[in-house]
């Protein structure tokens, strides 16, 4: 069982649901970053589609990173080519 996040929503600062496929995918983006960090929720306002972005252009960036979508393991990118 998982823990649900809720985040203060920027047009209405009311608290609303992260659905877990973005609490997971900014877990695993934003190193060392705190849920409560700019950056984390920077992550799940952008994937939650509240800065222009289509929610649906960003699902496909989610689905993207990971290379199998069923065990949800990432791609592994070199730091240094």
């Amino acid at each position: 069982m998982t823990v649900p996040l809720f985040i203060e929503e920027p047009l209405t600062w009311k608290k609303i649901e992260v659905p877990y496929e973005i609490v997971q995918y900014c877990d695993m983006t934003t190193f060392y970053a705190d849920r409560e960090d700019l950056r984390y929720i920077d992550c799940v306002w952008m994937h939650m589609g509240y800065y222009g972005v289509p929610k649906h252009v960003m699902k496909a960036h989610r689905d993207e990173f990971y290379s199998d979508t069923k065990t949800k393991v990432p791609q592994i990118a070199p730091l240094f080519e």
